[in-house]
């Protein structure tokens, strides 16, 4: 019994580390320019379009998340789809609308993964990859051009 809810604390622990950096990623994004321009040609525009997008996959994956189901991944093939529809359900917003949009939506995830880390904790560690979206912001700072190797683990 001692080792299930010492694994337990841990996925907890690393789940509440991870949303600490979603915030620190969160601080590093909003400081990026609104010139930011990524190695594939994004815009800070862009990028807040991608990341708003992927923020909102995982918010409503938290419905599945409460039913105490098991994460899963996001596939590649999936992905540049899902891409691709959150382009094209922004291209009439500007700079400024995208901005909000990924400002409450960010919000939004970190308040649902706290209550997800609070009141439906598994102890698995696909549990674990449902708190993983920092490394996704990581991966796109690196992009950006900022160390973010302090972070990393």
């Amino acid at each position: 019994m001692c080792k299930i809810i010492s694994h337990m604390d841990n996925v907890i622990d690393i789940a509440k580390r991870w949303i600490a950096k979603l915030k620190i990623t969160t601080d590093v994004l909003n400081d990026l320019t609104v010139d930011t321009v990524l190695p594939n040609g994004w815009t800070k525009r862009e990028l807040l379009i991608h990341l708003s997008g992927w923020d909102d996959e995982f918010i409503q994956f938290a419905d599945e998340m409460r039913k105490q189901k098991a994460f899963y991944a996001f596939y590649e093939e999936d992905g540049e789809t899902k891409n691709q529809q959150f382009f094209e359900d922004n291209k009439d917003l500007g700079y400024e609308e995208v901005n909000i949009k990924f400002q409450k939506l960010r919000k939004k995830l970190i308040d649902v993964y706290q209550e997800i880390v609070e009141k439906y904790p598994q102890e698995n560690k696909e549990f674990l990859g449902f708190f993983s979206i920092w490394w996704h912001d990581i991966h796109h700072l690196k992009q950006a051009g900022i160390d973010v190797s302090k972070l990393e683990e």
